[in-house]
C-alpha cells in the first residue's frame, strides 16, 4: 500500500510514518524537564540547621571592623541596598532582602555556622530610629521632652 504524497514524489509508507513516530516521541521525552515534587524540591534545598549554641558569633572587636567597614562603604551600600535589610560575615554580604525574616532564612542557607550582623540601610529620606531596649526610657518622654 503505497502512498504518493502530494507535495513530493518520495512514498510514505506505514513503516516511515512508525518509525518517525517512534524517533519524535524518544526526542521529546529526552527534551521533558524531570518533575519533582515539592516535598522533593524541598528536600534538595534543606540545609542541616546547625543548634543556636554551636554558631560561630563575632567577637566585640570583628563588630567594631564590620561597622567601620559600613561606615566607610556607606555611599556604595544606599546606592545598591537602599531599604533593604543586610546579614554581613567578615566584611562581606552574605544576604539581603527585604525583611529580617527573609535575611535571616537566606544567611541560613549561605553560611549555617554563623551568627551573621544583621543591619538596615535606611532610605535617604527615612529617619533612623533605634529603639532603647529599655522600655522605661519610653515612659519617661511619653508627656514630651524632659525639662533642662
Amino acid at each position: 500500500m503505497l502512498q504518493k504524497s502530494k507535495s513530493s514524489t518520495t512514498p510514505k509508507t506505514r513503516e516511515t510514518r512508525a518509525a518517525y513516530r517512534a524517533r519524535t516521541r524518544k526526542t521529546i521525552a529526552t527534551r521533558l524537564p524531570v518533575v519533582r515534587s515539592h516535598a522533593a524540591k524541598l528536600q534538595a534545598r534543606q540545609v542541616v540547621a546547625v543548634p543556636w549554641e554551636e554558631r560561630v558569633a563575632p567577637t566585640s572587636e570583628q563588630l567594631m571592623e564590620w561597622h567601620l567597614w559600613l561606615n566607610e562603604h556607606a555611599d556604595d551600600l544606599e546606592a545598591k541596598y537602599s531599604g533593604k535589610f543586610l546579614a554581613i560575615w567578615d566584611k562581606q554580604i552574605i544576604a539581603s532582602g527585604n525583611t529580617r525574616r527573609q535575611v535571616y532564612s537566606r544567611a541560613d542557607q549561605a553560611r549555617s555556622q554563623v551568627i551573621p550582623l544583621i543591619t538596615y540601610i535606611p532610605i535617604a529620606d527615612e529617619i533612623a530610629f533605634a529603639p532603647s531596649n529599655f522600655p522605661i526610657e519610653w515612659s519617661l518622654f511619653a508627656d514630651g521632652a524632659p525639662d533642662e
